[in-house]
């Protein structure tokens, strides 16, 4: 059975608590870039380098693994709304250029030689709004976006990404269902990191949800 191949910035550390807690059903490899973004995909250059990391590491291609891409957390925390400030554009155009590099990215792995890659949303932004505590919140204050803004804008781009993946015939997994408090439409309580400073979800339940919705996914072995 080919392996689960997780690349993408630091949420990638949920996949590796699912993998340490056997909570899936292949063996796991991770890769994980801190800040890479999906827009930094098209951009060698980038401050993370990342496009050239996550290439390096999958091709050629790995007969035994099948690529899973995790981005876009950054994108739509922060680098949609500063980009879109920076360059007096809108967030929509913004928005598509993002998903478009995370699209072409698919195209050069399947042309690389991966008949599966799975694509899975954006998690939900969890930085309060006018929070300052934690070094990514400090980072991003230039934004303003509200908390609310910030999780509509991840529901576009996984719906984006979602037309992207089925257009391809590739699998998408999405948790948003499974982290969501219904009676705000905002990341659960549950889900929040214990610590405030840190703004990725809580590890064992993003775990065992990412695990959920991947073992659910009908792949050939």
């Amino acid at each position: 059975m080919r392996d689960w191949y997780f690349i993408g910035d630091s949420h990638v550390q949920a996949f590796e608590v699912a993998a340490a807690l056997r909570l899936l059903n292949r063996k796991a490899r991770c890769l994980l870039v801190p800040g890479a973004t999906s827009v930094g995909l098209r951009n060698p250059e980038s401050r993370t380098h990342a496009v050239g990391l996550f290439k390096d590491a999958l091709l050629p291609a790995h007969p035994d693994a099948i690529p899973v891409i995790q981005l876009g957390e950054v994108d739509c925390g922060f680098v949609i709304w500063w980009r879109a400030q920076k360059h007096n554009d809108c967030v929509e155009r913004q928005l598509e250029e993002s998903v478009a590099a995370c699209a072409a990215f698919v195209d050069d792995l399947r042309e690389g030689g991966y008949p599966i890659v799975v694509l899975t949303g954006a998690v939900l932004p969890t930085i309060r709004d006018g929070a300052s505590r934690g070094h990514v919140a400090r980072a991003r204050h230039e934004v303003t976006a509200t908390l609310r803004q910030r999780t509509e804008l991840t529901h576009r781009y996984n719906a984006r990404l979602r037309n992207e993946a089925e257009a391809r015939g590739l699998p998408f997994v999405d948790i948003t269902p499974l982290i969501t408090d219904p009676d705000t439409g905002l990341v659960a309580e549950a889900f929040r990191n214990r610590n405030p400073r840190d703004h990725h979800l809580e590890p064992v339940r993003a775990a065992e949800a990412w695990a959920q919705a991947l073992n659910a996914l009908d792949l050939p072995p």
